[in-house]
């Protein structure tokens, strides 16, 4: 019987984290669409089944005191840093019209801009993640945030969740404005890890920022999840070992829910108060 070395360890434990977070972030989307239907949030509401391994290993590759913002899906950084998740759900039930707010995506770049300009004015080595779609790649805010990291040579870290959009096309946008472009498997988390962390070592050590594309596929047969188990029985995780971690998956996000449609919604105990 082999051993396995201390960095194995940890490598192993990285990934049996990264494979949780995604377990718990495609549950609290199904549970979000769940309230939905039942007319528990009544604002936009956007999930991406498939698309974990995105959200979750960009995360990972930041450390404390980096900042994220996103134009879409704000629930998943939020999941991949760790956040309170009862906290979370709760404020998308109640307050839909700060969510929408959330999914603003017109101002975003922009604001990413503002903290990797503040960062880098404090020079302590942080970095920004701005995560954005493929189709803002065509908005003045972008092309205005893009010219700025450049010109400054900002730490900020631009990354794209391309859905089968063609490569060469941001590859040449990018060289457009001056900054390097990385394409990454978008359904590989650990990749998509290494990937980020790359870039962000690159914003840190005031080389500018990095354009990563992650390509994603909405397909079964390259669910993240089922990947991601793959390569963990792979390095020796038992299928029980697996189990348990789902299980928690699924208790953290129950008792989610459960706060959050115990916490009182707008217009509760209106009719009452004015009655009185």
């Amino acid at each position: 019987m082999g051993c396995i070395s201390a960095g194995s360890a940890t490598l192993v434990a990285d990934q049996r984290e990264l494979y949780r977070r995604m377990w718990v972030l495609r549950l609290i989307d199904m549970a979000l669409e769940e309230m939905r239907i039942d007319g528990l949030i009544s604002g936009p509401l956007q999930v991406g089944f498939g698309q974990e391994a995105v959200g979750i290993g960009a995360t990972a590759a930041l450390e404390e005191g980096d900042i994220t913002v996103t134009t879409h899906r704000p629930h998943a950084p939020h999941i991949g840093h760790g956040g309170s998740l009862g906290p979370m759900v709760a404020e998308m039930v109640q307050q839909t019209a700060r969510y929408e707010d959330a999914l603003d995506a017109r101002h975003t770049p922009l604001l990413a801009i503002g903290h990797a300009y503040a960062q880098w004015l404090d020079n302590e080595g942080r970095v920004t993640l701005c995560a954005i779609e493929d189709r803002e790649l065509n908005s003045g805010d972008f092309e205005e945030a893009a010219k700025l990291a450049v010109l400054w040579q900002l730490p900020v870290v631009f990354l794209v969740e391309n859905v089968l959009a063609p490569e060469a096309e941001l590859q040449g946008r990018a060289a457009g404005y001056g900054m390097p472009a990385v394409s990454v498997d978008g359904n590989n988390v650990e990749a998509v890890r290494d990937c980020v962390a790359e870039a962000v070592k690159r914003g840190r050590a005031g080389r500018g920022p990095t354009l990563v594309q992650a390509i994603t596929y909405r397909k079964t047969d390259v669910d993240p999840l089922v990947s991601a188990r793959r390569r963990l029985i792979a390095a020796g995780i038992t299928g029980g070992d697996l189990y348990e971690l789902e299980r928690m998956a699924r208790q953290l996000v129950a008792e989610a829910v459960a706060f959050a449609k115990s916490c009182p919604r707008p217009g509760d105990g209106l009719t009452e108060t004015a009655s009185q």
